[in-house]
């Protein structure tokens, strides 16, 4: 027996061929109402002696310079993920299964699902300096959650959202290491931090992207990272988030996203925008010196190419903010894979991306207290 199945939450493959012997053949499958495809999450049950597993349509994705140096993701509880040994060759993305438990979770990166959310959210409102709220619905009228850390009256509103590509779910458990230290009012960091500013988290801006096991849009087929400058029906949760922004004022924004391609975490800055400053410019590069100190996978130079003066992408998230409220606005990229070309170790999963969530909160308590 060999059972392939993706009929749950982020769930994304399509079952080309399960032969009696020899390779089992997948392909990726594409969001939902749009052609974009890399991102899977299925599951596997079988008693039979190891298989080998073929994605055959890798070099058709979205994003092929992903693959190289890439190893698939897999857990035998869906809690504890590790790495297993992958090919990339000729388009075909291959590995050997080997069953774990009745069933082995295979994945582009460890999940983040919409009831782990739902917990921590739980938890972390208990405190008393946290406040959880309705931000507004998304398309397919799911709810959109802000969490509000500290005074409201605070001289300094920071604002950070995540997961406006529900695939790139490295970004969800960064948030989730940032929230958990944010709510212990012992921490001393997070005392000092709170003490000059306000935060606001949107932990998962896609949720119903999220939930269809879309890589990069949402249900109605947006590219939420594409519409800031003129959010419609389609786009309801950016529409959402401006008015709040716009309620809040803002004084420094972080967009939190993964690139498929690098192997560290990296900052995709403002330089382009119109009303980009020097002042400006100075608070973005001390953003990516503290980021570089406290954030073990951060490398502290550009990825991306940069944008020539005033012709930045106004709709993207942090160009837009950063160009509405004349602040830093950062574009934070972590990496989907690790293969140690670009001076970080192997092995980056669930577990050091909350780390790197947590170590977050040293770089704002240091960027607030410049501003002091």
């Amino acid at each position: 027996m060999f059972a392939v199945d993706s009929e749950f939450h982020g769930g994304s493959i399509e079952v080309v061929r399960v032969p009696s012997r020899g390779t089992v053949e997948l392909a990726l499958r594409c969001d939902s109402a749009a052609a974009i495809q890399q991102w899977f999450s299925f599951t596997v049950a079988s008693n039979a002696k190891p298989r080998r597993v073929a994605i055959v349509n890798a070099g058709d994705s979205s994003f092929p310079n992903g693959w190289p140096g890439y190893e698939v993701m897999t857990s035998a509880d869906g809690k504890s993920w590790s790495r297993v040994a992958t090919e990339y060759e000729e388009g075909t993305l291959s590995f050997l299964h080997r069953a774990r438990s009745e069933l082995t979770h295979y994945a582009y990166f460890a999940p983040y699902s919409a009831a782990r959310l739902a917990r921590q959210l739980t938890r972390i409102n208990r405190a008393a300096h946290v406040d959880v709220r309705e931000l507004g619905r998304s398309f397919s009228d799911a709810p959109l959650y802000e969490v509000e850390l500290g005074d409201s009256d605070a001289p300094q509103t920071l604002w950070l959202i995540a997961r406006q590509h529900p695939g790139e779910t490295p970004a969800s458990w960064a948030i989730e290491g940032l929230l958990k230290r944010l709510a212990k009012a012992e921490d001393e960091t997070t005392r000092s931090l709170l003490e000059r500013a306000v935060i606001r988290v949107v932990p998962l801006v896609n949720p119903d992207g999220a939930e269809l096991g879309n890589h990069r849009t949402s249900a109605s087929g947006a590219d939420l990272n594409r519409v800031w400058d003129d959010p419609s029906e389609e786009s309801p949760e950016v529409g959402a988030i401006l008015n709040r922004l716009q309620e809040t004022g803002c004084d420094f924004f972080f967009d939190l996203h993964a690139d498929e391609s690098s192997s560290a975490a990296f900052a995709a800055k403002s330089e382009g925008n119109p009303s980009f400053s020097a002042a400006i410019e100075a608070e973005e590069a001390e953003l990516s010196s503290d980021l570089a100190a406290y954030c073990y996978e951060f490398v502290d130079e550009p990825y991306y190419d940069l944008d020539a003066p005033g012709e930045a992408d106004l709709s993207c998230a942090a160009n837009q903010v950063g160009e509405r409220f004349d602040c830093p606005a950062i574009t934070l990229e972590l990496p989907m894979k690790a293969d140690g070309s670009a001076l970080v170790r192997p092995g980056w999963n669930e577990r050091r991306a909350q780390k790197f969530g947590a170590a977050l909160v040293d770089v704002l308590a240091r960027a607030v207290a410049r501003r002091s």
